[in-house]
């Protein structure tokens, strides 16, 4: 029997899953060790192992691949704890990083924040001035030199850099993606002088137009490179050592997984792995269920995270915003506030009014129910009191959370203050973070001109089935799906990914373009794409997708549609271009496209795609049994105020074709899923439980 592993570290939790060659899952989960997030997820590996009657090693010896999504260079960027980094550019533009652009001072802040405009401040620069140096290169938009690159010029500043404790090296010269050998000079001269150094080229990285974002995108994975490649080497290193034999591949943003000895040199492209992990996850139950249009929600121990399936396909941001900066990543575009079951609940002291996050309590010390020295009210501990968890059965039976500690929590730091009595403060917590969850929802679907009644819902996370069946109701969609790998799902998405390369150059030009042009920058793609493929298993599976980033001359909104394969004609050009203005007006509204404007070709791409060596997902038919022999007990819950006595099944028993009538709790070992009065659930084929609202 022969297994493949996805692991996706958390905040607060790491999740882990096995799938077997028929399709079955194994599932579990640990606490994330921030100090050492290896450490996590190898117990949580241990954990899925004890549950198969494995031992670690005997698990990873009988694994064909190891999948894993990753938040440690996101927790790097969001405290700052960074590489010390250099940045090379062309003479006489180093300060345009230090300038950004006019919107980078409202990048990625809310509307609230936004609306502060004298608290408004351009991105934390992470380069100073002090340690950006110009040199004297110079290539045009042909890709001509213009002025050949003084290396002995070159040396003397990163020797300079070095000398300042630079551990990292970021180089971004003037239209080096469409003649990269000065950037590759300087790389070649790093690697005799100082080897070691880790060096980032925006040529290899981000071979694309836009200089700023380009800048920033390769300032950034400098920045996170050495302790996040040490951090895959250590973990690759540390497999090989129990019985990896197959490949460790690594969970990118856009989707797709890569080779882990790839990702060590673009960990930019890691930053959301987890996050994407659970919309491919979603993507792909919905295309065995025939569900186009998916709305993904992730509730952790942290954060609520949205993502949208549009026809089957996921949306991408195409600059997608970290810290204030806009990186040439392509990213699953998910949406997140801090609203999860660690988010902390406290009264604010001008108004008096209860808030909830979106600070959060992370795995250490936890809510206050955990008994880990934390004395903040969270989500978890009012869903604790409220009857929605199960004290004794929390985290698999293997930690018992206190209701007296939630309870105290609660009274002292809510309750009290507003006057309430402690079910009425706990009922408060929970309804204002699902009110924030379905208005999250709203924004990220009605804000896009998307009818939430036209979606699936899907809940998961440890949290999302604890309530679903309150933000769902509110938003008015008429089915909700809870996997029963929701705690475990980003997991689930990783481990089925199939591994995706893109490849992809800037080469501006005015459509139609130069047609023999257009077919040699796709073929000197392709070719580089089946250069990769070379030996790789499963080679002969992969197909090649190729695309072009297009937009009406003089705007900046790129579009990017796909381009017919074969011999490149000006009737498959002009196939794009007609496609290009079908989702421009499905994107902006109809009469928005205007052909006599002009239309120009920015980018062209190629994607390469291995199929995921994963057997499909197990399916057993569906009967008409009766879900009372699965029933592990009653206990009174509260609903709308009034604690119901409210039967509690056991959600790892359920069978499909199993109908559950609200209210009703149906626990598994990390998650909970929370019927209220009215409400009714039935098993599929794949035991999802389909929830129906009226």
């Amino acid at each position: 029997m022969t297994f493949v592993l996805g692991i996706d570290t958390g905040g607060t939790f790491t999740d882990c899953v096995a799938i077997d060659e028929a399709g079955q899952i194994v599932q579990d989960k640990a606490l994330t060790t921030a100090e050492d997030p290896a450490r996590g997820g190898f117990q949580a590996l241990a954990n899925v192992a004890a549950r198969l009657g494995l031992e670690p090693a005997g698990l990873l010896r009988r694994s064909s691949l190891v999948g894993h999504g990753t938040t440690v260079g996101l927790n790097q960027w969001a405290t700052r704890t960074g590489a010390r980094v250099g940045l090379l550019t062309t003479k006489g533009h180093e300060d345009a990083f230090l300038i950004g652009r006019i919107y980078q001072k409202v990048a990625g802040l809310g509307e609230q924040e936004v609306t502060h405009a004298v608290r408004l401040e351009k991105a934390d620069p992470i380069v100073p001035r002090t340690r950006i140096v110009g040199l004297t290169e110079r290539v045009d938009f042909r890709g001509e030199v213009l002025v050949p690159l003084n290396l002995q010029e070159a040396e003397a500043s990163v020797d300079r850099l070095v000398a300042q404790g630079v551990e990292a090296l970021a180089v971004c010269l003037l239209w080096s993606f469409m003649n990269p050998r000065h950037e590759q000079l300087v790389k070649e001269m790093v690697a005799r002088r100082h080897p070691g150094l880790y060096v980032s080229l925006s040529s290899e990285l981000v071979p694309e137009i836009k200089e700023y974002e380009r800048t920033a995108t390769t300032a950034i994975n400098a920045y996170l490179g050495p302790t996040l490649s040490r951090y895959l080497e250590s973990l690759e290193a540390e497999l090989r050592g129990l019985g990896l034999g197959g490949p460790l591949l690594m969970m990118q943003s856009s989707g797709g997984v890569l080779p882990v000895d790839e990702a060590k040199d673009r960990v930019v492209f890691l930053l959301s792995s987890g996050p994407a992990g659970g919309v491919i996850g979603a993507t792909i139950m919905g295309r065995l269920q025939g569900w186009q249009n998916i709305i993904t929600t992730d509730v952790g121990g942290t954060s609520f995270d949205v993502g949208l399936v549009v026809d089957g396909e996921s949306q991408i941001s195409r600059a997608p915003v970290f810290g204030q900066y806009h990186v040439l990543t392509p990213t699953i575009d998910v949406t997140s506030i801090g609203a999860g079951g660690g988010s902390i609940a406290w009264v604010e002291p001008e108004s008096g009014l209860l808030r909830v996050g979106p600070r959060s309590a992370g795995a250490l010390p936890g809510p206050a129910c955990y008994g880990r020295g934390g004395t903040e009210p969270t989500v978890t501990d009012a869903d604790l009191l409220l009857g929605r968890l199960n004290p004794d059965g929390f985290f698999g039976g293997r930690m018992r959370i206190s209701p007296e500690l939630a309870e105290r929590a609660i009274r002292e730091r809510v309750a009290e203050p507003m006057g309430l009595d402690v079910v009425e403060a706990a009922l408060g917590i929970v309804e204002i973070v699902d009110a924030h969850m379905a208005d999250l929802v709203r924004k990220v679907t009605i804000g896009r001109g998307f009818d939430p009644r036209d979606f699936v819902l899907f809940a998961y996370g440890g949290m999302g089935p604890v309530h679903v069946g309150h933000y769902g109701r509110d938003l008015g969609v008429r089915l909700a799906v809870v996997s029963p790998y929701a705690p475990v799902f980003s997991a689930l998405g990783i481990a089925a990914s199939d591994v995706a390369r893109w490849y992809y150059r800037s080469d501006p030009m005015v459509a139609p373009g130069d047609v023999s042009r257009i077919g040699r920058i796709f073929a000197e793609l392709e070719e580089r794409a089946l250069a990769d493929l070379k030996g790789m298993e499963a080679a002969e599976k992969a197909s090649l997708h190729r695309f072009v980033d297009l937009m009406f001359r003089k705007q900046v909104h790129e579009l990017r549609v796909p381009f017919p394969s074969g011999v490149v004609t000006a009737a498959s050009v002009e196939a794009a271009i007609e496609r290009f203005q079908v989702l421009y007006e499905r994107t902006y509204g109809r009469g928005t496209a205007y052909r006599d404007a002009g239309i120009e070709m920015t980018t062209f791409r190629v994607m390469s795609i291995v199929p995921a060596p994963m057997p499909a997902f197990a399916r057993r038919p569906v009967g008409r049994e009766d879900p009372g022999r699965v029933l592990k007990g009653r206990r009174p819950v509260c609903f709308a105020r009034d604690f119901i006595d409210t039967p509690v099944y056991d959600l790892e028993r359920l069978e499909p074709g199993h109908l559950l009538v609200g209210p009703a709790v149906a626990e598994g070992p990390a998650t909970a899923l929370v019927l209220h009065p009215g409400q009714r659930a039935h098993v599929d084929e794949y035991a999802n439980l389909l929830i129906e609202f009226e």
